[in-house]
């Protein structure tokens, strides 16, 4: 009532005159009859009962209402009815209408037309309240079509049940953009696109509280079709909506709409895209949206991308599915879209990828999970094909699976995918490729963590097939094949890797930690430990002239070999350089069948490891292993390592995957720990003590180091006096774990662990 009142104010200052109410039946026998005896400001009032005309408001100001208007009581908004006996548009806006031209509190039914069954708005933005418009038919827009720059104003509207002919079932937009608020668009039909909300022509409608759901289009759109538009939907739900070619939910073509608190679940299309589709350089925008339960007889059961760089962020993919082709949850051609903030989840694809499908696209992902998807062929978590370069930061891949390759990852055809920091575990491939498939691709991956993944066949945790993919820092544990190479499997493959450690991995024949097959790896600073294979080569197997070259590196307690060359084939070749191997040279089984280069700068000495049977690979203070490396080293002229000072600790780099931060001196002159130095408390949380003892004035240098060897903190760099002294840590801003403190000073050193407990 108060904005009832307000707007009779606003008339009577527009007008300068006193607005009248008149009634109908009582005042004029027909609805069209009391427009025309109107005049701007005035009220038209409606009593309950079927009217059967067509009324147009020619361009007057003036609120149209059922008794909903005075009372406020819904129940007569059913009760008065405005039908248009097949016989053109129920009401028509023609005549620049703005918002002072209000409809409301009407049902508008079985209106029938080319353009606008149910309202018709040219040139024109008048308020739609409190109606329900059902049962109309067009050749476009059988709802409401608005052309030519209108702009109505849609509040508490449904529209139910209206069929187009060709496009729009519930509202057809040209030129337009309407406002929607608390509206719902149900069960409408169209025989080509959009049964929903259609949008052509730098159309962008408001949509807030919207309800889209149960439509259908015979092409493309079931709920919103975009073109050349860019609508702004926020707290919108979109669901059950229907498409014969392309999409169920909404189609976009040159198309950026923008989507804040949307939800797009259940909808489905025989094509591509069941719950979004991108097409042609559109590039919406995604926040806080979940689209789930979609399915496309095609590409991207929740969304299809083709020439276009979507946006999401805080978005929930989830239980999306392809009847015949690729990406249950994405599907990118020639696309590179951003995902940040996004979780993958559940999604299927009859064929490739089961999470997304690339082809020569490159997304980017940060802070990403992707999980437990399947594909039917490969791909369980992500596919890359074609030039396909996607760009993985912060990303989880676990739970994922393919009945042929790839459990989390495929890589084919010339794709170079980078990963930095992700995690990739408890991935499945039935045939090869637990974690990671390459073939003919070449992968880059730092700071990885590839475990538990397994493979039906060969390669439980990275199979490579013509490939070189380059691993820097990477972790490849407890991952493993049924058939061979539990950790890597390589064929006709020249990986590179640095820092890395292949521990814990095991396969039922041959290659518990890498399988080389007519392959060249190169391993730099590598921990190969703790691999097992049922027959042959527990580290490495070699077979078909492969020639891996190890520098820096350390192979200890792999079963029943540290390497093995297979014994017929062609002869294999293994370069062994500054490298720890159990039992020397009688750690490498040649079958008479090739040749060891036994290079300068070996060891048989057990590396002592910091934890190894819980999975850490760090060395004690005083394995043999520190300082024990070289920090150049060329092979057939192919610079292996080149690392300048500052890259390692001490007077030489460490055998191994793991940098020490304390040097084989150190080690030497180390004296009990008690003597030197007390940390209390220990565990601690967040700060704790580090007390210590000098019988003489020293520089003392205390450092904190995490457990990968990486310095956290200088505590204390300068000179300290003789007596007692005492030096506080406070680690507030630091993760629960394990750090070292490295104490150094003229008369000692010592290295201690420290437990913070948060």
């Amino acid at each position: 009532m108060k904005k009832q009142a307000m707007f009779i104010i606003f008339m009577i200052l527009m007008t300068g005159v006193i607005a009248e109410t008149l009634y109908i039946p009582e005042d004029y026998a027909t609805i069209q009859d009391g427009i025309d005896a109107s005049e701007d400001g005035d009220e038209i009032i409606a009593a309950p009962g079927t009217y059967v005309e067509n009324i147009n408001f020619n361009g007057k100001a003036i609120i149209l209402g059922s008794l909903f208007y005075t009372t406020q009581d819904t129940t007569y908004i059913s009760q008065t009815i405005i039908d248009g006996n097949q016989n053109g548009s129920v009401v028509t806006f023609e005549s620049e209408e703005d918002s002072t031209s209000v409809l409301t509190g009407f049902t508008i039914t079985n209106g029938n037309s080319d353009d606008g069954g149910g309202i018709f708005c040219s040139s024109s933005s008048p308020i739609l309240e409190n109606l329900l418009i059902v049962g109309n038919s067009a050749t476009w827009g059988a709802g409401i079509l608005c052309w030519d720059n209108s702009s109505p104003v849609l509040e508490n509207v449904t529209i139910a049940e209206n069929p187009a002919e060709w496009n729009g079932g519930g509202i057809y937009c040209d030129d337009s953009s309407p406002i929607l608020e608390n509206v719902t668009i149900t069960n409408n039909t169209a025989g080509w696109n959009c049964g929903g909300i259609q949008c052509v022509e730098n159309s962008s409608p408001i949509l807030e509280n919207v309800t889209i759901t149960d439509n259908s289009a015979g092409r493309n759109g079931g709920a919103i079709y975009c073109e050349d538009s860019s609508p702004i939907l926020t707290n919108v739900t979109i669901a059950n909506n229907v498409a014969g070619w392309n999409c169920g939910g909404i189609y976009c073509t040159s198309s950026s709409p923008s989507l804040v608190n949307v939800t797009i679940t259940n909808n489905t299309t025989d094509g591509e895209g069941g719950g979004i589709l991108c097409w042609d350089n559109s590039c919406p925008i995604l926040e806080n949206v979940t689209i789930t339960g979609n399915s496309a007889g095609s590409w991207g059961g929740g969304i299809s991308c083709f020439e276009s760089s979507p946006t999401l962020d805080n978005v929930t993919i989830s239980d999306n599915s392809t009847g015949d082709d690729d990406g249950g949850g994405i599907s990118c051609f020639y696309s590179s879209p951003t995902l940040d903030n996004v979780t993958i989840t559940g999604n299927s694809a009859v064929d490739y990828g089961g999470g997304i499908y690339c082809e020569d696209s490159s997304p980017i992902l940060t802070n990403v999970t992707i999980t437990d998807n399947s594909a039917v062929r490969n791909g369980g978590g992500i596919q890359c094909i074609e030039n396909s370069c996607p760009i993985l930061e912060n990303v989880m891949i676990t739970g994922n699976s393919a009945v042929l390759h790839g459990g989390g990852i495929l890589c084919d055809v010339n794709s170079i995918p980078i990963l930095e920091n992700v995690t990739i575990v408890d991935n499945s491939a039935e045939r090869d490729g637990g974690g990671i498939y390459c073939e003919d691709s070449s992968p880059i991956l730092e700071n990885v963590t590839i475990a538990d993944n397994s493979a039906g066949w060969s390669g439980g945790g990275i199979y490579c097939d013509n490939s070189s993919p380059s691993l820097e820092n990477v972790t490849i544990a407890d991952n493993s094949a049924e058939r061979d190479g539990g950790g890597i499997y390589c064929n006709d493959s020249s990986p590179v890797f640095e820092n890395v450690t292949i521990t814990d991995n095991s396969a039922e024949r041959d290659g518990g930690g890498i399988y080389c097959n007519v392959s060249n790896p190169i391993f730099e600073n590598v921990t190969i430990a703790d691999n097992s294979a049922e027959q042959d080569g527990g580290g490495i197997y070699c077979r078909y002239n492969s020639s891996p070259i190890l520098a820096n590196c350390i192979m200890w307690n792999n079963a029943p070999q540290e390497i093995c060359f297979n014994d017929e084939d062609d002869p294999n070749l293994i370069i062994v350089a500054y490298t720890d191997i159990e039992d020397g040279l009688e750690g490498i089984v040649t079958n008479n069948n090739g040749t060891v280069n036994w290079l300068e700068g070996n060891i048989d000495a057990d590396p002592l490891f910091m934890d190894a049977e819980n999975g850490d690979y760090h060395l004690l203070m005083n394995s043999p292993c520190v300082d024990a490396g070289v920090d150049y080293f060329e092979y057939d002229d192919e610079v292996i390592i080149d690392l300048s000072f500052n890259e390692y600790f001490g007077t030489a780099p460490d055998m191994g995957a793991y940098e020490s931060p304390f040097t084989a001196i150190q080690n030497d002159e180390i004296k009990p720990i008690n003597e030197i130095i007390c940390i209390y408390p220990n565990p601690f949380n967040p700060e704790t003590s580090l007390l210590f003892d000098l019988s003489f004035s020293s520089n003392v240098l205390l450092e904190i180091y995490n457990i990968k060897g990486q310095k956290v903190t200088t505590l204390a760099n300068g000179p300290f006096e003789a007596g007692s002294h005492k030096v506080t840590w406070n680690a507030a801003d630091q993760s629960s774990g394990i750090y070292l403190l490295n104490f150094i000073s003229a008369e000692t050193s010592e290295m201690k662990k420290l437990i913070l407990l948060k």
